[in-house]
C-alpha cells in the first residue's frame, strides 16, 4: 500500500507541475510557449509512470533470475533433514536481490505459525505478474499438499527455469542487433523527411511562383481552407508550427507538422517493437519509445532551427 501511495503522490505532483506550466503558457498568450508547455507536461506526467512500470518489470526479471538459486538452497536444506518451513526460515539469511523481500515475507508468515501451503499460495499471488514464478510456486505448493517428493519437484523446476532463462538470454543476444535497426529506422525516417523538404517542397513552391498553380502542381497549406472536423486536426498542426516557430499559414508549416507527427508515431511503435524483440515485453519497449520520441523531437527542433526543415 505504501508503494501505491508513493506512486499516486508522484503522479499528483507531476500533474500539479504540468498544470502550472500550461497556466504560465496561457498567461503569456504565446501559442509557441503553450505548445512547448503541453509537450513538456506530457513528458513530465508520463516519465514517472513509465519509470515505475519499468522498474517493476526489472524487479520481476531479477526475481526470475534468483528463483533457481533460492530453490537450490531450499533443496540443500531439505536434503540436510530440515522441514520445508525451517528451510524457508534458513533461506531468509541469504541475499536474493529483489526476491529477498518475498523470502522475508514468507519467513515472517511462517514465524506467525501460518501454514506453509498458505504461505506458498500467497507468494504465488504476489508474483502472478510473472508466469514463470507463479506457475513454479503453484507446482511446489501442490506437490507439498499431495505429499509428493518436494525435493525432486523443486529440482525439476529449478532446472527448467534455468533452461528458460538461458534460452531468453540467447534470444536477446541474437535479436539485439534488431534493436539497433529500430533506432536506425527512426533516424532514416527523419533523413527522408529532410530530403523531401529540401527537394520536393522547393520544386512545388517554384512551380507555384512560375504560374503552374493553375495546373495543380503547386503546393499549399490545406489547413488554410479547412472546414468542419478537419479544423480540429489542423489545430494540432497549427500548435506544432508555433512550437517550432514556423508561420502557421505557410505550406511548410503544414508539411513539417505532418512529418513531425508521422515521425513521432513511428518512433513510439519502433520503441515498442524494440522492447518486444529484446526483452519480450512491451513494458520494456516504453523506455525505447520515450528515448526515440525525445530524439525525434530534439532532432526536429534542431533541423528547424538550422533551416533544414520548415524553411
Amino acid at each position: 500500500m505504501k508503494k501505491k501511495m508513493n506512486v499516486n503522490q508522484t503522479l499528483m505532483i507531476t500533474i500539479g507541475i504540468s498544470a502550472v506550466l500550461v497556466a504560465v503558457g496561457i498567461i503569456t498568450a504565446d501559442t509557441g510557449i503553450v505548445g512547448n508547455a503541453i509537450i513538456l507536461s506530457a513528458f513530465i506526467i508520463s516519465s514517472p509512470i513509465l519509470f515505475v512500470r519499468y522498474k517493476k518489470f526489472r524487479e520481476f526479471k531479477e526475481m526470475e533470475e534468483k528463483f533457481p538459486v533460492f530453490l537450490r538452497d531450499l533443496i540443500e536444506s531439505l536434503r540436510a533433514g530440515l522441514p520445508l518451513h525451517k528451510a524457508i526460515l534458513s533461506a531468509n539469511k541469504i541475499s536474493y536481490g529483489s526476491l529477498s523481500n518475498e523470502v522475508k515475507k514468507m519467513s515472517s508468515q511462517i514465524s506467525w505459525n501460518m501454514p506453509v501451503d498458505k504461505v506458498l499460495g500467497q507468494f504465488a499471488d504476489r508474483v502472478k505478474s510473472s508466469k514463470k514464478l507463479n506457475s513454479g510456486v503453484q507446482v511446489i505448493r501442490e506437490s507439498y499438499l499431495s505429499g509428493g517428493n518436494v525435493v525432486s519437484t523443486m529440482d525439476s523446476i529449478a532446472t527448467s527455469h534455468i533452461a528458460l532463462l538461458d534460452a531468453e538470454k540467447e534470444r536477446s543476444s541474437a535479436l539485439g542487433q534488431y534493436v539497433i535497426v529500430m533506432y536506425a529506422i527512426s533516424l532514416i525516417v527523419i533523413a527522408i523527411v529532410v530530403g523531401i523538404n529540401k527537394i520536393m517542397v522547393p520544386i512545388f513552391s517554384l512551380s507555384q511562383q512560375s504560374g503552374f498553380a493553375e495546373s495543380g502542381f503547386a503546393i499549399s497549406n490545406p489547413c488554410n481552407a479547412c472546414t468542419g472536423i478537419e479544423c480540429g486536426v489542423c489545430a494540432g498542426y497549427d500548435l506544432t508550427a508555433h512550437v517550432f516557430k514556423i508561420d502557421p499559414q505557410s505550406p511548410s508549416a503544414y508539411y513539417t507538422s505532418l512529418f513531425f507527427f508521422m515521425s513521432i508515431i513511428q518512433s513510439i511503435f519502433s520503441g515498442l517493437v524494440a522492447g518486444q524483440i529484446s526483452e519480450g515485453s512491451l513494458v520494456a519497449g516504453f523506455r525505447h519509445s520515450l528515448i526515440l520520441a525525445s530524439i525525434t523531437f530534439g532532432t526536429f527542433s534542431i533541423l528547424v532551427r538550422v533551416g533544414l526543415l520548415g524553411a
